[in-house]
C-alpha cells in the first residue's frame, strides 16, 4: 500500500511539474507572439486567404483611363482638361449621383476655367489631394491618425468648384499589401483630408463632410455608420473580388458619350488610371493580380456603403485566446495518453480554425497563426517533458537497479520491460544460482551493537556483491545475512556456472583480504553453495507488486549447498560441475542427502582454477 501511495505521489509531482513547465512556455509564446509579433507577415498572408468572392455594389461604376483612351488622345500629361470637361458634362447628362476623380489637378493649365465651369455645373465633383512623389513618410507617431508634412492640393481654381476634396493616399502594409485605407489624414498646418471614398459618398448621400474626425471606441461615425478603425483611423477593406469585378466604362467612350447612361444613372463613377505600365496598382489579399488605386476605392466604398466591416481582434483579446488554449491543453494533455492528447490538441485546432471562417463571416478578423501554433507547441512541450521524464526514471532505475545487477542484466530488464515482455509470467530457464551466508552472524550479532552489527554485515556483504556484478551476475535478494545471486537470466550468458564459480572465489579471496588489512574486524567466514538447472525465471507477485526472481529445485539445491558448506567453502552440484570441470580444480565429497530429495545429492567443493591451481583455502 506505502508502494502504491508514493508511486501516486511520484506521478502526482510529474505531472504537476509537466504542467508548470508547458504553462511556462505557453505563457511566454503568448507574450511574445502578441506583444512582439514575430511572424506578423505570415498572419496577415494568412489572413488574406478568408476572403471569398462575393458580388460587388451596383452603385459603384469606374470609368477607365485605359490603354484605348491613351491610345485615342496620347500621352497622359499632354491631355487637354477639357477632355475631362466634356467627360463631366457627359455623365451629368446621364444623371450620375457623383463623380470622383482619383486624378490630381496640382497644376495650372490652360482649359482650367473649362473644366472649372463643367465642375461646377454638375456639381458633384469630387476631387483630391495626394503626397508629392518623393516618397514622403508620415511625421506622425506610430499609433496616431497619420500626418503628413504636406499634400499636394488641387489648384485653386478646381479646389472652388469641387463639391469635395479627398485624399489619394493607400500606404500598404510592410509587405506591400494594402489591406487597409486611413479614413482621415491631415498636415502640419492641422487641416484634415478624409479618403476619397469618404468624399464622394458623402456627395452621394447629399451630406457636407464633417469638421470632426475623432474615434470613439474604436470606430468613426460617420454617414450614420459607425466604421471600425484602427489607431491610425485605418479601415480594413473587405474587398469583393479579384480586379475588374466593378461596372467599368472606358474614359474614351464616357468622353465621346459613347455609353447607355443607364449605366451610370443615379450611381457613383470613380474616374482612375488603369492604363498598363502606370504606377498605381498594387498588390490585396483577394487576388495575385494588381489592383488599380481606383478600384481599391471602388472596394473601400463598397465596405462602407454596405456596412460590410471587418474588425481585427485587438492584443487583448488575442491574448485570451491564446491563454484559454495554453490553459486547457497545458492543464489536460499530462493526464493523456499521447494519441487522447493528439485527438484533444487536433480537435481545438480544427474547431478554432472552423471558428476562423465563420468570425470572418461575421465581419471579425480573428488572428490565426499564434493561437493555431500555441497548440502544437503546448503538446510538443508536454511529450518532450514526459520524454525527458522517462529517459530520467530509465537512468534513475537503471542506477539504482544497476546496485545490484550487472549493467548489462539492468539493461535487459529494462528493455524486455520496454517491450512488454516483462510481465507477471516466467519461462523455464537453464540457471545458476549462488547462495552466500555468512557463519555465525547470530553469535556475533549478539555480541555487537546494533549499528555495528549493521555495519559489519555491509562491509562483508558489499564484497560479495561487489564481485557478483563484475561477474555479469544478478543480486535477486536478501535475507539478514544472506543473499541469492542468479546468472543465465533473464538474459543468456553461455557461461553463467563459470562466472558463478568465478564470483565465488573472488568473494573467498576479498573477504581474506579484509581480514588482512584490518585486524581489527571481526573475522566472518562465507559459506557458499552453487547450483545450475532448469528453474522457472520471471515476474513473481501480483499486478501491485512483482519481482524478478527464480523458482525451482535446482535453486532448492543451491541453498541447502550453501547451508552445508563450512566456513570459506564453496559447495558447487553436479549440474555445475559438469560445466566448469575443464577449468576449476574440485574435492570431490561424500554425497549429500538434503531436505526435500530422496536420493543423495553429488558435492564438490571448489579449490581454484586450474591454470591458477591453488585452493580457496
Amino acid at each position: 500500500m506505502l508502494s502504491f501511495l508514493k508511486g501516486r505521489t511520484r506521478t502526482g509531482k510529474r505531472r504537476r511539474s509537466h504542467i508548470l513547465i508547458t504553462l511556462g512556455v505557453g505563457f511566454s509564446f503568448a507574450l511574445i507572439a502578441v506583444f512582439l509579433q514575430p511572424f506578423a507577415t505570415i498572419e496577415w498572408r494568412l489572413s488574406d486567404q478568408l476572403f471569398l468572392p462575393t458580388s460587388p455594389s451596383p452603385n459603384i461604376v469606374i470609368a477607365a483611363i485605359d490603354d484605348e483612351s491613351l491610345a485615342t488622345y496620347g500621352r497622359w500629361e499632354g491631355w487637354p482638361r477639357s477632355l475631362h470637361a466634356q467627360a463631366i458634362e457627359n455623365l451629368s447628362q446621364a444623371e450620375a449621383m457623383v463623380i470622383g476623380f482619383d486624378v490630381i489637378f496640382s497644376e495650372e493649365s490652360a482649359d482650367d476655367l473649362i473644366l472649372a465651369q463643367a465642375m461646377t455645373e454638375a456639381g458633384n465633383v469630387v476631387t483630391v489631394v495626394a503626397l508629392p512623389a518623393d516618397g514622403t513618410q508620415p511625421i506622425s507617431p506610430l499609433d496616431s491618425e497619420l500626418t503628413y508634412q504636406r499634400f499636394l492640393l488641387p489648384i485653386e481654381t478646381i479646389s472652388a468648384a469641387s463639391a469635395a476634396i479627398g485624399h489619394a493616399n493607400t500606404p500598404p502594409d510592410g509587405d506591400g499589401v494594402i489591406r487597409s485605407l486611413p479614413l482621415v489624414v491631415s498636415d502640419s498646418a492641422g487641416e484634415h483630408y478624409p479618403t476619397l471614398a469618404l468624399a464622394v459618398l458623402y456627395t452621394f448621400f447629399g451630406k457636407l463632410l464633417p469638421d470632426d474626425y475623432e474615434a470613439t471606441d474604436g470606430a468613426l461615425h460617420l454617414l450614420g455608420r459607425d466604421i471600425p478603425v484602427d489607431g491610425k483611423k485605418q479601415m480594413r477593406i473587405n474587398f469583393v473580388d479579384k480586379p475588374g469585378s466593378f461596372a467599368r466604362l472606358s474614359y474614351t467612350d464616357v468622353i465621346e458619350g459613347n455609353f447607355d447612361p443607364e449605366v451610370v444613372r443615379h450611381k457613383m463613377v470613380l474616374v482612375g488610371m488603369t492604363a498598363t505600365g502606370m504606377s498605381d496598382s498594387w498588390v490585396t489579399p483577394i487576388s495575385a493580380e494588381k489592383m488599380y488605386g481606383v478600384e481599391i476605392y471602388a472596394n473601400a466604398m463598397d465596405t462602407i456603403l454596405r456596412q460590410r466591416f471587418l474588425v481585427e481582434t485587438g492584443w487583448p483579446t488575442n491574448l485570451l485566446i491564446i491563454l484559454f488554449f495554453v490553459g486547457v491543453t497545458g492543464i489536460a494533455l499530462p493526464f493523456m495518453r499521447l494519441l487522447w492528447g493528439g485527438l484533444l490538441t487536433g480537435g481545438l485546432f480544427v474547431v478554432y480554425l472552423v471558428g476562423i471562417f465563420f468570425a470572418f463571416d461575421s465581419g471579425y478578423i480573428l488572428n490565426i497563426l499564434y493561437p493555431l501554433m500555441a497548440l502544437p507547441l503546448v503538446y510538443v512541450t508536454t511529450t518532450l517533458c514526459r520524454v525527458v521524464s522517462a529517459q530520467a526514471e530509465r537512468r534513475q532505475v537503471r542506477e539504482l537497479f544497476g546496485r545490484y545487477v550487472s549493467p548489462q542484466v539492468a539493461g535487459e530488464i529494462i528493455r524486455l520491460d520496454d517491450k512488454g515482455e516483462l510481465k507477471l509470467s516466467g519461462e523455464v530457464r537453464d540457471v545458476t544460482a549462488l547462495f552466500a551466508d555468512i557463519r555465525g552472524f547470530t553469535q556475533l550479532s549478539e555480541q555487537m551493537h546494533p549499528e555495528a552489527t549493521v555495519s559489519m554485515l555491509n562491509t562483508y556483504l558489499r564484497v560479495v556483491i561487489e564481485r557478483v556484478l563484475a561477474n555479469q551476475g544478478m543480486i535477486n535478494k536478501f535475507a539478514g545475512d544472506n543473499l541469492l545471486a542468479i546468472w543465465n537470466a533473464p538474459q543468456d550468458q553461455p557461461h553463467h556456472a563459470m562466472l558463478a564459480v568465478k564470483a565465488a572465489l573472488e568473494s573467498q579471496e576479498a573477504i581474506r583480504q579484509i581480514h588482512k588489512d584490518n585486524p581489527s574486524l571481526p573475522k566472518v567466514e562465507l559459506g557458499i553453495g552453487i547450483n545450475s538447472g532448469e528453474a522457472m525465471a520471471g515476474n513473481m507477485g501480483s499486478e501491485g507488486r512483482t519481482e524478478y526472481t527464480v523458482i525451482g529445485d535446482a535453486i532448492n539445491v543451491a541453498s541447502r549447498l550453501c547451508s552445508g558448506a563450512p566456513g570459506s567453502c564453496i559447495w558447487i552440484g553436479p549440474h555445475t560441475y559438469e560445466q566448469v570441470k575443464d577449468t576449476v580444480e574440485v574435492e570431490e565429497l561424500e554425497p549429500q542427502y538434503f531436505k526435500g530429495k530422496a536420493e543423495p545429492v553429488a558435492v564438490y567443493r571448489v579449490l581454484g582454477l586450474r591454470h591458477q591451481g591453488g585452493s580457496d583455502e
